[in-house]
Parts: C-alpha cells; sequence; structure tokens
C-alpha cells in the first residue's frame, strides 16, 4: 500500500534537501482570508466573522494578489558553481518539485505547466512520487544551452 502523499513529500523533502547546496521549502497554495483590524468573531452557527477580513493568496502570489495557479509543493534553489565565463562565481538555481504518492498520483495541467515554464528558463523541476526520483532531477540537472 502506498503511502500517503503528505508523509511522501516529507521523504521527498528531506531526501533532495540533503543533497549540497540545496534549500528547499514547502509552498502551500491557496487563498485565506485575514482579519483587517479588530477581533474575529464566531456565530452562532460556527462561521468566523473577520472585521475588515481581506483575502491574502498562500505561497506564491501574482501582482493580483491571487496565487499562483499549479506552483510546486517544494521551491527553493541548488547553489551551483557556473563555468567557464563565471568561473568560480555562484548563483542559485531556482528548483520546483511537485510531490506525487508513490503509486497513483495525477499531475494536473496546470501542474505541469509551471513545472514546464521553470525548465525552459534554467531552472530545476519536476515531478517526484519518491527521494530518488527527486535526487535525480536536481542531481542529472544540466543548464540548456544558449540559443
Amino acid at each position: 500500500m502506498s503511502r500517503p502523499e503528505s508523509t511522501n513529500q516529507r521523504s521527498i523533502w528531506l531526501a533532495a534537501a540533503a543533497l549540497a547546496g540545496v534549500v528547499l521549502f514547502r509552498c502551500n497554495s491557496g487563498k485565506a482570508w485575514l482579519s483587517g483590524g479588530g477581533k474575529p468573531a464566531r456565530m452562532q452557527d460556527g462561521t468566523v466573522l473577520l472585521p475588515g477580513g481581506r483575502p491574502i493568496a498562500l505561497g506564491l502570489a501574482l501582482a493580483s494578489g491571487d496565487p499562483v495557479v499549479g506552483q510546486s509543493d517544494l521551491i527553493g534553489w541548488h547553489s551551483v558553481v557556473v563555468t567557464p565565463d563565471m568561473v568560480g562565481c555562484r548563483v542559485a538555481v531556482f528548483v520546483g518539485l511537485e510531490c506525487k504518492r508513490e503509486t497513483g498520483g495525477r499531475t494536473s495541467a496546470d501542474q505541469q505547466h509551471f513545472v514546464t515554464q521553470i525548465t525552459n528558463a534554467g531552472g530545476i523541476a519536476g515531478v517526484a512520487n519518491t527521494p530518488a526520483v527527486a535526487q535525480a532531477l536536481i542531481r542529472d540537472w544540466r543548464p540548456p544551452k544558449a540559443t
């Protein structure tokens, strides 16, 4: 039986972040409401009234305030040394890992689009269903050739 996605995600996170130069963060996505001032009040029906409430994006957000659709579960960077024209310089390569269950996980079109945008821009991204897959995505990355 496959482990829950959240358990598998933690294993993937720990394994990928164990690679030298890799820093990853959990990126919760969605939209929530934030009180604009005053104390929230619980109503008899269980709802909560937020005085001056306003929406706030969770995770990565657009300038409009909307959350980025399809953003990866884990984001961060891999610090690499660039050669030959920038010998010795260290740069941070963006990393986006979409985590799925070991078996049966489904990647949405928005998630695949986000991964494609990162890889097309020269970053490291992919869908990982095991720690080994996540480590290979990062370890085997090579920057695209300039055209």
